[in-house]
């Protein structure tokens, strides 16, 4: 139940601020924000809205905090409502219906008792809500996708749009620097002693992916022979080449005795049992930074994540780091991993783990979402990147169906992931063993 809590609590603040970077540049910026919401619809409660404004055959009016502006009324159209003067000789808006339109004015006058008005300018009051799932949240603009709405995000200039865009990222950013100054201050983990071996890569078709050996593996011993370093597990490898083989594992709390048989002459740039071999660090003791030396090292740390990130692509290429080492995960892998540092800020009441956990993940939420792929802001600003080259705007209808199918095409990505997720979990670190 801990670690379901914890899991909700870090997807939900994650997403939350993303949301929140978007919701501050768009109201410092003047685009027209209509809702923001903590959590996914269906409502629970709207706990505020400010006041909007509008104009009726030529009144300028203000909406209300509490008048409810029905999605239906919109510029141009006709609306019955009710009006007060205020002691400062301000109307406000208490009471606004949308009017059919095969009701005459006489008609919609009598039904509702009320005077009926056009619509010729409407910036609905922002509304504030917590919703049932709770779950992130969501900043809804006016007219995403009509540059032809007053106020609406669409009619911005490419600057503020791009803004906006990266406002979502940029607040992740902020929050990993935070999460991961925080970690620096209560404690951070440094290296006393490095023993065993642990497997960093393993070859498609080798001995060990045979027998389901993985990256981040910690080999124990072979033959009962304990293995403190990269160099014992080479020697004794090479001493039964051809011959089987039994190796201890260690793969996250539990200890599995896995066989097999080092070839005699494996492939060119492959070893006898197909694996990458690192040092793996056996103790670690808490070092507490000041505040100072705290902030720089989070805001290193959270840059270096960035820079190593962008890097991979070109490092798989040039073959330094396998495959293996940087598989995608999705919701089933987060949740694994979330368990695992819980587990060990749980046993050890230290705070680090889950800390950087946070930190990594809210680092990898800001880069995943500027990539250039549709549905995500990446995607838009692409978008806008093309209408500057251009000179005019992608048609606002084409490039939401290219979105729409983006999106249908991650979700199947991430349904894939996270399949792979479930049948291969992924590997967590031994926090507590560690510690």
């Amino acid at each position: 139940m801990l670690t379901v809590v914890a899991f909700g609590i870090v997807l939900s603040v994650l997403v939350f601020v993303h949301e929140l970077g978007h919701f501050i540049v768009a109201k410092r910026t003047g685009v027209v924000v209509e809702e923001f919401a903590f959590g996914f619809p269906p409502r629970l409660l709207k706990y505020w809205q400010n006041e909007g404004k509008t104009r009726l055959d030529g009144r300028e009016m203000v909406v209300g905090r509490k008048t409810n502006v029905s999605r239906k009324v919109e510029v141009g159209g006709r609306v019955a409502y009710q009006a007060e003067t205020q002691d400062d000789g301000q109307v406000v808006i208490t009471r606004m219906e949308p009017v059919p339109d095969d009701m005459s004015d006489e008609e919609a006058s009598e039904e509702f008792g009320l005077p009926v008005g056009v619509v010729e300018q409407l910036e609905r009051g922002t509304e504030y809500a917590i919703n049932l799932i709770p779950f992130g949240g969501y900043v809804r603009m006016l007219g995403e996708e009509d540059p032809s709405a007053q106020g609406s995000f669409a009619s911005k200039s490419k600057k503020v749009r791009v803004a906006v865009l990266t406002a979502g990222a940029a607040m992740n950013i902020v929050l990993a620097i935070v999460v991961f100054t925080a970690a620096f201050m209560l404690g951070a983990p440094e290296v006393v002693a490095t023993d065993n071996v642990m497997i960093s890569a393993v070859s498609p078709g080798s001995p060990a992916d045979g027998v389901d050996l993985r990256v981040g593996d910690i080999v124990v011993s072979l033959n009962g022979t304990p293995v403190k370093s990269p160099e014992e597990l080479i020697a004794l490898t090479k001493e039964h080449l051809g011959e089987e083989v039994t190796l201890a594992i260690k793969r996250g709390s539990d200890i599995v005795e896995i066989t097999l048989t080092p070839r005699l002459n494996p492939p060119e740039g492959e070893g006898a049992i197909g694996i990458g071999i690192m040092p793996a660090v056996s103790k670690i003791t808490r070092k507490y930074y000041p505040f100072g030396e705290a902030v720089w090292s989070g805001v290193t740390e959270t840059f270096g994540i960035i820079a190593l990130t962008v890097s991979v692509p070109v490092l798989l290429l040039r073959g330094l780091i396998p495959a293996g080492l940087v598989r995608p995960i999705g919701p089933p892998g987060i949740y694994q991993q979330t368990a695992s540092a819980v587990q060990a800020s749980v046993e050890t009441g230290w705070w680090y783990p889950i800390l950087n956990l946070v930190g990594l993940i809210s680092t990898a939420l800001a880069i995943t979402n500027l990539l250039p792929l549709p549905a995500l802001d990446g995607g838009r600003i692409f978008f806008i990147l093309v209408e500057a080259v251009r000179g005019r705007r992608v048609d606002p209808a084409r490039e939401g169906f290219i979105h729409l199918v983006g999106l249908a095409i991650l979700v199947g990505l991430m349904l894939v992931v996270s399949y792979y997720d479930i049948i291969r979990p992924t590997t967590t670190i031994d926090w507590a063993g560690l510690f």
